[in-house]
């Protein structure tokens, strides 16, 4: 789920079986408090006292009112004779509850929420004997407000219902077992009006016309589900039923696919539809196991806080996502094909085998990230796929490098955890290490392995021991234990280990001294001394030959030997790029590289540029050295590699300069680095393009707009907006009189150029349209305006239905993150937080500390602090962000004290 990017699955052959061995995984210790003396409320997993083996829902959604009802009924094991048991259930009124049990009458309950994170508490009269029972409850409840659990959203003038579960958001829909451990077959019904449509995981099994111009929807009995990938969404929905997706050697039968979208959007879908079937036999061919479900719906939705969710069947996207032409920018095409493909991963990873619990969610979320690149490199190779895995886990690193980071499979023991466990740690440096391990496993044995788990554990649960297991299971030539304790070194402890190596070569032999650390950055008050196993491979050239060797570097000092006799001219301390740590040289084997660079693999020279920029952001290196090698870097036709100084001349302009000329000396130079390489590619596409050449172009045209300055370049680009936007001329849309690539770039920069009558003219624009992709553009523009009168007002469009509640980001982000509007955007947020708290989803309030990202000072590390530290534990997830922010606070002091001289005696050698 989430960002980028997801999708599910499961199975009913089991359904009638009361085999619960799936539940019975070791549990974390549960943080609890106490009702009275004899029941403790649990706040992380609920007992096994009862375990459900199926559930009912039968709702009536009708999205133009207020409320919904619904009745659960759900067939559960009573494993422990009492009178009182915990479920879920949030926010929901008017409960009624009551239990049958085998040979005896209907027993009337009560129902009562007793926690704020959704723990219900159910009190039976008498007590509930051990064996087979089930319970019926029923209730109403209103649409949710912030995108998640059942949620209303006004499109065109209609109104549409739409799901979001995950991770604890179905109790907002309906009472029962919200944990994955408890994976059960679901049989849904929906009573909605005659004219709309009615869509869930399942095909349509029949339809009941009734009363009063409404109909009644059953659905066919879902595979195994945990209760978060359960999905419906009602509505005036245009349906596109496309081509189903024919038999495959690995599937014998056609799959159902439609896309789904809000009324008139349904054209659009084409783009999305027409490039699935690749991606799903791209994905079953790579584990050998068929597309577990019987159908496969795409549904572009409006307003959606996550980026997309896996639901098994029923895979629900933000609408930009999906609704997308042959036209579409590049970047919203690979956006498409990246988050497509996660989503659809899942419906193995994470649907067919799910986590016992969310200290688990990385067998989720970093196998859909690298599956999903990893089949994507297969399908597509001309768009690099391979790179953007190690860019994410390069990416990874900067949360990593803090010492209030957590560990992959972090310990999960109240909601605040759960909440944290969905960011870049999860997602990326997982993906990242799980490459390492693709690579030193290789990957026809990593590929056997993911089979072993998938079909051990299909249409089940397991755990990070069960997978590592699995794979261990198909290796042929790497003991399990090694395996194991390699995987798990990465798995259960943060950071990022830093090997500094150096070289020597006597009588031909090459031998590395390997000292092992944490890599801390500059500032950092944590200690460096911890190890972990590392699967390290190097790669280098002697007399004109290349040469690969791994070995495992598991101590704190270690000496390697490299197989092949004679010197080598280069050392490559991490081929490919793959391995899940950086590494520092000397300054001779630093220039060695550097002067190699057209020799080396792209992965390689982008993993070296990380490292060497690690090194700047530790202090061992200063701006010139780092300067001395960027235009051999600016120098590449490979987006990956000639940006690479991009974010380094940035920092110094936007962070470290004190004056106005400093700012213009770095323009200077950012000018200087890279017009070369614009007079090469120029302004406008050329018909031969390639995937490269669109990137790069439009990120060095980015950034001598910006970082640069440059008068010629801002120009071009807001006359391109004003064509687009019509300004000049009939004030409407014209998409097809631009570069798709550039022109959000464009519109951001005439918002800084143009005035406010072209804002104004860009918000007229923005109240006419729904279609997401365009408000987008005009959002960013809008808030990219300098217009200190404006940036005030704008900011209480967070609490307006000017913006959808995906859009309010776009101005919260862009006004912390600048340092010109930060200010103003802090005393906003302390003035109108409970109000801005209500627009955003449970699982993301906890983030809101972030909004001290762009703070650099004491006195605001301070303010901080104070505002946040009364209300964080009432945020779910929140004490590990406001720990980080701090933390990235103090570092930017000390790096700014650090490099400010550094930086005077660096600009003293621009002329």
């Amino acid at each position: 789920m989430k960002n980028f990017l997801l999708l599910l699955f499961l199975l009913s052959l089991y359904a009638c079986q009361e085999d619960n061995s799936a539940l019975q995984a070791p549990q974390d210790n549960k943080a609890v408090v106490t009702v009275s003396k004899e029941i403790p409320v649990p706040k992380g997993q609920l007992s096994k006292d009862l375990v459900p083996t199926s559930s009912s829902i039968e709702l009536t959604v009708i999205p133009d009112e207020e409320y919904f009802q619904g009745t659960t009924t759900i067939n559960v094991n009573v494993n422990e004779s009492s009178n009182k048991y915990y479920i879920h259930g949030n926010l929901l009124e008017d409960v009624k509850v009551s239990i049958k049990t085998k040979g005896r009458q209907t027993i009337q309950g009560s129902y009562k929420q007793v926690h704020k994170s959704g723990i219900a508490l159910l009190t039976f009269p008498e007590v509930i004997g051990k064996g087979k029972a089930q319970i019926i409850i029923n209730y109403k409840a209103k649409f949710n407000e912030s995108l998640e659990g059942l949620y209303k959203v006004n499109d065109g003038g209609l109104n549409y219902a739409f799901t979001q579960f995950e991770s604890i958001s179905a109790r907002l829909a309906f009472s029962g077992f919200d944990e994955p451990a408890f994976k059960i077959p679901f049989d849904i019904s929906l009573r909605v009006k005659e004219n709309q449509v009615a869509i869930a995981n399942t095909p349509i099994k029949n339809v009941k016309s009734l009363a009063n111009g409404m109909k009644k929807v059953t659905f066919k009995t879902t595979k195994p589900l945990p209760s978060y990938l359960v999905a419906f969404i009602v509505g005036e929905f245009d349906v596109v039923k496309w081509q189903d997706l024919p038999t495959t050697g690995v599937r014998n039968r056609t799959v159902a696919l439609s896309g789904i979208a809000t009324k008139g959007k349904g054209a659009k879908l084409k783009y999305a539809l027409q490039h699935t079937k690749e991606i799903v036999e791209g994905l079953e061919n790579y584990f050998n196991i068929p597309y577990p479900y019987e159908k496969l719906d795409i549904v572009a939705v409006p307003d959606f806080s996550a980026g997309a969710m896996e639901n098994a069947g029923l895979i629900t996207y933000r609408e930009q996502l999906l609704l997308l032409d042959d036209d579409a920018s590049q970047a919203q095409k690979r956006s498409y094909m990246g988050v497509h493909a996660h989503e659809l991963a899942h419906q193995w990873f994470g649907n067919l085998v799910t986590p016992y619990w969310w200290n688990d969610i990385w067998l989720n979320e970093a196998f859909a990230t690298w599956m999903s690149y990893t089949a994507l490199q297969n399908i597509y190779p001309e768009q690099h796929f391979n790179q953007t895995i190690l860019r994410g886990s390069l990416g990874a690193m900067g949360s990593d490098s803090l010492m209030t980071a957590r560990q992959i499979r972090q310990p999960i023991k109240s909601n605040h955890d759960i909440s944290g466990a969905f960011d870049g740690i999860t997602y990326s440096k997982g993906g990242g290490v799980l490459e390492m391990m693709n690579t030193f496993l290789t990957t026809e044995q990593f590929r056997k392995g993911i089979h072993n788990y998938m079909t051990k554990f299909a249409f089940k649960n397991a755990s990070a021991d069960d997978f590592i297991h699995a794979i261990s299971e198909t290796s042929k030539n790497i003991p399990a234990e090694v395996i194991k304790s390699s995987f798990n070194s990465f798995l259960e402890q943060p950071g990022i280990p830093y090997l500094a190596i150096e070289t020597n070569c006597e009588d031909g032999i090459n031998k590395l001294a390997i000292t092992q650390n944490r890599y801390l950055p500059l500032g950092s008050k944590g200690s460096a001394d911890q190890l972990w196993e590392i699967p390290a491979c190097m790669s280098y050239e002697i007399d004109g030959k290349k040469h690969q060797d791994c070995h495992m570097i598991n101590k704190k000092e270690q000496t390697i030997k490299l197989a092949g006799n004679g010197c080598a001219s280069y050392i490559v301390p991490n081929s490919g790029g793959s391995g899940y740590y950086r590494y520092a040289l000397t300054t001779d084997n630093w220039d060695k590289l550097y002067s190699n660079l057209d020799k080396l693999p792209t992965n390689e020279i982008i993993s070296l540029n990380d490292s060497f920029s690690a090194a700047v952001k530790k202090g061992t290196i200063d701006f010139i050295t780092l300067m001395k090698y960027a235009p051999i870097i600016a120098e590449s036709n490979l987006n990956n590699i000639a940006t690479s100084p991009m974010r380094t001349i940035r920092y110094m302009k936007e962070k470290v300069a004190q004056n106005e000329d400093d700012e213009n000396k770095i323009a200077k130079v950012a000018n200087q680095l890279y017009q070369k390489k614009y007079q090469q590619l120029g302004f406008h596409p050329k018909h031969n393009d390639d995937v490269e050449t669109t990137k790069l172009r439009r990120s060095i045209i980015g950034f001598l707009a910006d970082t640069g300055e440059n008068k010629a370049i801002r120009k071009q680009l807001n006359d391109m907006a004003i064509v687009y936007t019509g300004f000049a001329t009939d004030k409407l849309i014209h998409e097809d009189l631009i570069d798709a690539d550039l022109i959000e770039l464009a519109l951001s920069i005439a918002g800084e150029d143009l005035g406010m009558e072209f804002t104004n003219h860009l918000i007229t624009l923005l109240d006419k349209t729904n279609d997401g992709t365009i408000r987008g553009r005009l959002l960013s523009a809008i808030a990219s305006s300098k217009d200190p009168t404006f940036n005030a007002e704008i900011r209480n469009w967070v609490l307006s239905d000017r913006l959808r509640g995906n859009e309010i980001y776009t101005i919260l982000f862009s006004q912390i993150m600048d340092k010109d509007k930060i200010d103003g955007m802090w005393f906003w947020i302390q003035n109108n937080f409970e109000a801005f708290k209500e627009r955003i989803p449970t699982w993301f309030q906890g983030k809101l500390p972030m909004v001290g990202s762009g703070f650099c000072s004491e006195s605001k590390k301070e303010e901080l602090i104070n505002f946040f530290e009364p209300i964080i534990e009432s945020l779910s997830g929140g004490p590990r962000t406001l720990a980080q922010t701090v933390e990235g606070i103090d570092l930017c002091i000390a790096k700014l004290k650090h490099d400010r001289p550094m930086l005077k005696a660096y600009l003293d050698t621009v002329k």
